[in-house]
């Protein structure tokens, strides 16, 4: 099912993903309606989404790279994705140490800062969430490259990474639920005291979010569903979709045992196969795309976007009730929040459009020259390998 056209509807879904994200922290500048904030409040879990892709993609470009590169085939793959994700990550980092520390005249905790730049992050609890704002991601992201080559061996079917997703679930239940003490108690003889909400960042929370892209990437290369299967999983997957924003968990049973990321991430599959599947246009369509495609400096990016122009803006209304002798909850409804959050939309992807071009690019173009620097063996037959994959 894999062909030329797949990169669409994953940075189709990396545009959906990017905007759900913006959409919830957005939000939290606005005091908005019931039924506006139940569906902003579901929008953190973008994040899942784009690693849903993440995985997805990952494998996808493995099963490639590894008939062609042979041996090489993991240098290369962590030379590639430490150069697509490190350089404007570090670069953002330096411009919100220097908007928390100067601007903000915030302290900044050096030990958090070294784990957000060494990318051990997701290893040292304590500054898993730190600077640049989001980075726990990244710092998950990184610890799962490290299990890329050894999950892509081992878990070479859709029946395997399905038992891998059941274990890895059942492992997060055991040590987050019903030995959540002897979990806390643990870490912290290990980092210290630290908030225990940082388990939810952590690998063994998020890992089998990442294996239901390795799901789809079996289901994908597998199965071929018709297009109205594919038609039936959209409408089902946006329904349950809806009904999960409207759902009131209770934070401690979502937290520690079915968690909401789990269930959301479940639904973001059914909605990846679908959208594959059918290809519809107005879905996979050329908008969303543009924003999949600069959807990691957006993402960095609209932290401090939304940080300016949210003070700004919050100040301009200020002044308009001021003026007029209006309440100031007066601009506070689901127009001006909509129309805020499309401006932060627009601001973050041009200046994402920069950021990517000058930054993420170079980066990938880097690491590709020091990949053709270094040693090969039967270029010639590499060559030829590439020519025919490509051409397929």
């Amino acid at each position: 099912m894999v062909d030329s056209d797949k990169y669409k509807w994953v940075n189709a879904l990396r545009g959906y993903a990017i905007l759900l994200v913006i959409l919830i922290h957005s939000s939290q500048s606005f005091i908005v309606s019931d039924f506006v904030q139940k569906i902003c409040s579901t929008g953190d879990l973008g994040v899942q989404l784009f690693f849903i892709l993440s995985s997805f993609t990952l494998f996808n470009s493995y099963s490639k790279r590894i008939l062609i590169e042979k041996e090489f085939t993991n240098r290369n793959f962590f030379i590639r994705r430490f150069f697509r994700i490190a350089p404007y990550y570090y670069l953002a980092g330096i411009v919100y140490v220097f908007y928390k520390s100067v601007i903000k005249h915030n302290e900044i905790n050096i030990e958090n800062l070294i784990a957000n730049y060494t990318f051990t992050n997701g290893i040292y609890l304590p500054g898993i969430n730190d600077i640049p704002p989001g980075g726990w991601s990244i710092g998950i992201e990184m610890l799962f490259y490290l299990l890329v080559p050894v999950l892509f061996k081992y878990f070479n079917s859709l029946k395997k990474a399905i038992l891998l997703l059941i274990i890895s679930m059942l492992v997060s239940v055991i040590i987050n639920h019903y030995f959540v003490e002897n979990t806390m108690f643990f870490l912290n003889s290990i980092f210290g005291s630290f908030n225990k909400w940082a388990l939810y960042f952590w690998l063994p929370n998020q890992l089998p979010v990442f294996i239901l892209g390795i799901v789809l990437y079996h289901v994908n290369k597998n199965i071929v569903f018709s297009f109205k299967s594919g038609q039936k999983m959209i409408v089902t997957s946006l329904l349950l979709y809806l009904g999960f924003c409207f759902f009131k968990f209770d934070e401690e049973y979502a937290y520690y045992f079915i968690k909401r990321e789990y269930i959301c991430a479940a639904i973001f599959l059914l909605f990846a196969i679908g959208t594959y599947t059918t290809n519809m246009k107005f879905l996979v369509n050329d908008f969303i795309q543009k924003i999949g495609v600069v959807s990691f400096s957006m993402y960095l990016n609209h932290f401090l976007i939304i940080s300016i122009f949210g003070y700004f803006f919050r100040g301009i209304c200020k002044k308009i009730t001021a003026i007029l002798h209006l309440p100031e909850v007066i601009l506070h409804n689901d127009f001006m929040f909509f129309c805020f959050y499309v401006l932060i939309i627009v601001i973050t992807y041009f200046l994402s459009k920069v950021t990517y071009k000058y930054v993420e690019i170079g980066g990938i173009d880097f690491g590709n020259k020091l990949i053709m620097s270094l040693p090969k063996k039967n270029q010639n037959l590499e060559n030829e390998l590439l020519e025919k994959i490509s051409n397929r």
